[in-house]
């Protein structure tokens, strides 16, 4: 094991028995992870991709190196635009079966859209923020920390990786962002309570940054939905679609051509009033403080968790956490034909071979957030 990290704390959290799959079956430093195959291609990771790409032009990188999956495996290339990195996953996307496209429920044009909404409403803060340095001069964008835990008797580092490290313009100081991409926004306990928000703000205070707060970048994974054209050759105008402003405007471009104006301003005017300011619904930013007695009570259950996991049985008892949820097709454990294969006796060296591989740590692996 060569470090602790939120993923790994979540997991023994969760399930002990899942836990001990991944860890404990792998050798080394390495963990058992499923094959890398077309579940690489999730809106959430989709989107994140595409973030990371503006995020580094953004700190003045020319040109970014991306991993696209690529059947089993995963490819790098550098491209210089997000355009750039969209068309190549849509290339990989289109070399799907039709069959698999149809179990992602969803596309790329879905993407495009959303990431334009995306940048048009965001587009005021690119002047508030300055992506921060690092202590070596490199911008603060999907880096890796890691500081000791020695102090409290335990010989191997916390790591983990960090999104975004920016400087605010106008309150001052480093303030961490997170991106989530999500199907519904999560309540203020779980921001506040979050061990990930307090243990990275630790870690990084205790190397010396300015660390004022931590910002979830959230965004709403359905793209916002394009209008249906009627009959009468015009756009509908129904009250309860699920769209926003800006898509709706570029399918008046598209319908309407060089008349779009004229349209835009008579028979679409009500409609696209009552969709202004509608893309709050698909973009928040939600800033949580990180004052000291939250930040040592996360520290504590963390420090608590390790020791729980250095105490903990291995072999053929490992107690496993069993619910209804565990077997979902979309969402449900990694780990889920192989628990119940081994409780029911067979021997599942061959499925193992079969759906998974070794690979290094991976602490900075992009969580997908689809809740």
């Amino acid at each position: 094991m060569s470090a602790y990290n939120q993923s790994r704390i979540r997991l023994f959290r969760k399930c002990q028995k899942a836990y001990s799959f991944r860890y404990d079956y792998a050798p080394g430093n390495q963990e058992l992870v499923p094959r890398v195959s077309k579940v690489g291609f999730y809106r959430g990771s989709w989107m994140h991709m595409l973030q990371q790409v503006h995020h580094r032009l953004w700190a003045g990188e020319k040109e970014v190196e991306i991993k696209i999956p690529k059947g089993r495996a995963l490819a790098s290339m550098n491209v210089s635009s997000w355009e750039e990195a969209q068309a190549a996953l849509t290339y990989e996307y289109e070399q799907l079966f039709e069959e698999e496209r149809a179990e992602l429920d969803f596309s790329p044009d879905d993407c495009e859209r959303l990431f334009k909404s995306y940048l048009k409403f965001w587009e005021a803060d690119d002047e508030r923020y300055t992506v921060a340095k690092l202590h070596d001069g490199t911008p603060a964008v999907e880096f890796v920390i890691e500081v000791p835990l020695k102090q409290w008797g335990i010989t191997i580092p916390f790591k983990g990786q960090i999104d975004l490290l920016v400087e605010d313009n106008e309150l001052g100081g480093l303030w961490i962002w997170d991106h989530k991409w999500v199907k519904n926004v999560p309540d203020d306990d779980e921001r506040m309570m979050s061990p990930q928000a307090l243990m990275y703000a630790w870690a990084l205070r205790r190397l010396g940054y300015d660390i004022r707060g931590f910002l979830f970048n959230y965004g709403r994974t359905k793209a916002p939905t394009i209008p249906r054209m009627l009959k009468n050759g015009t756009l509908s105008l129904a009250k309860n679609i699920d769209t926003d402003h800006a898509t709706y405007l570029e399918s008046i471009k598209d319908l309407h051509q060089k008349r779009w104006k004229e349209y835009a301003t008579t028979v679409y005017a009500e409609k696209l009033e009552s969709l202004k300011d509608r893309e709050v619904l698909w973009f928040r930013r939600e800033r949580i403080s990180l004052e000291k007695p939250r930040v040592k009570q996360a520290l504590g259950e963390f420090i608590a968790t390790i020791h729980d996991i250095e105490d903990r049985r291995t072999g053929v008892f490992v107690p496993r956490t069993y619910q209804f949820s565990c077997g979902w097709r979309k969402g449900g454990c990694e780990y889920h034909g192989l628990c119940v294969s081994e409780f029911n006796g067979l021997d599942i060296q061959p499925l193992i071979k079969k759906n998974y591989i070794f690979e290094g740590e991976r602490y900075g692996e992009t969580v997908v957030e689809e809740q």
